[in-house]
């Protein structure tokens, strides 16, 4: 019995000390609950501890608010019950770096100079690809995206792309400046809120943060570390899970609003509708099983 009751003192001690800490972290953020833990337990922060959060979240309510029956506790949180609720206050207090949601550097698809502009067009439109980082050397040096080809064909008055035309024919267009996309640069040890905090942002003109790249400094002409996009950061958390399970062996930014249509390289660009959200796909799956 008194080993029991340590364990509750214990837990209920750790549970408390989590809620101090969520408090401080979200002090001057936007809230949407009025719970810092179910606060946290939405935001894709807590996605590696989510499940053994919610558990103990559970477990907590259960003490407090039903907590016992006849002089005798509801419930006792077992040793690795206690475990897990010490893990998920150390991963709280050591806020998860922006690297570790990134898609690694080295499992990005990138483009280098010499590469053909069409051939490179067809991989984008055959994955789903977006932007694509080109590399010089190693390190970064531009950007390859549907924006790309698009002010390239508007201001050469309609052109089309030669067949042997290569990215670095393309010269200034894929610098980072020619692109209307905003894209940012931070170092590697900038945390998962920040970059979060850039995605939520919006900029001049409407225009929000589509990609961010991770250098050792923060610098363009760095070896790239990682990239991240709203999808990978923002997105629900059972879309991101979704995400998580499907492996591949390359990856970089897929395109929210669509993919470029390669057959429009010689006629025009066409811009297909977006893709449904995680949401509307299951409302869709509901109506057609209902």
């Amino acid at each position: 019995m008194e080993q029991s009751k340590s364990r509750i003192d214990e837990f209920l001690d750790l549970y408390k000390q989590l809620e101090d800490v969520l408090e401080d972290k979200y002090r001057n953020a936007r809230r949407h609950y009025s719970s810092v833990v179910f606060e946290f337990i939405k935001d894709g922060e807590s996605a590696p501890v989510r499940d053994n959060l919610e558990t103990c979240r559970e477990i907590r309510n259960l003490l407090t608010h039903s907590a016992n029956l006849e002089g005798e506790p509801i419930v006792e949180p077992s040793a690795p019950v206690v475990r897990a609720m010490r893990e998920v206050l150390d991963f709280a207090r050591r806020p998860p770096l922006a690297l570790d949601y990134a898609t690694k550097g080295e499992q990005v698809m990138r483009a280098h100079l010499h590469q053909k502009v069409l051939r490179l067009m067809e991989v984008m439109e055959k994955n789903g690809y977006s932007h694509i980082p080109v590399m010089r050397d190693g390190e970064f040096c531009g950007v390859f995206s549907v924006g790309t080809v698009f002010q390239y064909v508007l201001r050469s008055g309609g052109k089309g792309i030669p067949a042997d035309m290569t990215v670095a024919d393309l010269g200034s267009y894929i610098q980072v400046a020619e692109h209307r996309e905003n894209y940012e640069f931070v170092p590697k040890d900038t945390s998962y809120i920040a970059v979060r905090q850039k995605f939520e942002k919006v900029k001049g003109k409407n225009k929000r943060v589509s990609v961010i790249f991770i250098t050792e400094h923060g610098q363009p002409g760095e070896r790239l570390l990682g990239m991240l996009t709203p999808w990978d950061v923002l997105g629900e958390p059972d879309c991101a899970k979704a995400r998580k399970q499907k492996k591949t062996k390359e990856r970089t930014l897929r395109f929210p609003g669509g993919f470029f249509d390669c057959s429009a390289i010689v006629s025009y660009s066409i811009s297909r509708p977006p893709a449904p959200s995680c949401t509307e796909q299951q409302r869709r799956s509901r109506q057609s099983t209902s």
